[in-house]
């Protein structure tokens, strides 16, 4: 039992590492926090919740296999090779495939111009609310963009 409880601390140790280190992974974050955010002016079932949420963690999940497989490839590669290049762009591939048709799921479910004039609507009469979405915008490209640790190269030297 402590064996199995302690694969959920290095799960959510891998989880951590990857948020703190991959932007792109901190990125999907963001996209699944506004997505859920303007979700609420859209009458949405139960499963098109069902279906966001696996729409974003395919995503994520996407994302962290890529990081793997390029961590992977990096500790037992260190000049170029043609097949460790494929690996790390067919697994770079997969993200950009799951992330794609993400947005393509998303334009289904949201392109929708009568909600998007209320969502408009709705910020232009509470300014309260408006004020809170435009602060979040700094605070969300800073969390993309500023935290996270820099990565290094196989020289120790920041990428």
């Amino acid at each position: 039992m402590k064996a199995f409880l302690k694969s959920f601390v290095y799960a959510a140790e891998g989880i951590w590492e990857t948020i703190r280190s991959q932007r792109n992974f901190r990125f999907h974050i963001i996209a699944a926090v506004y997505v859920t955010a303007f979700s609420f002016f859209y009458e949405l079932s139960r499963t098109d919740y069902i279906l966001l949420v696996l729409t974003f963690s395919s995503v994520m999940a996407s994302e962290m296999i890529n990081t793997a497989v390029e961590k992977a490839v990096d500790l037992s590669v260190k000049e170029y090779n043609k097949t460790a290049k494929f690996a790390k762009d067919a697994a770079a591939g997969a993200v950009l495939v799951t992330a794609v048709f993400a947005v393509i799921a998303g334009l289904l479910f949201f392109l929708d111009f009568d909600v998007i004039k209320n969502i408009i609507e709705y910020y232009s009469t509470h300014l309260l609310s408006l004020l809170g979405f435009i602060t979040s915008i700094p605070a969300a490209v800073w969390f993309i963009f500023g935290t996270g640790k820099k990565e290094r190269n196989n020289n120790g030297n920041k990428k």
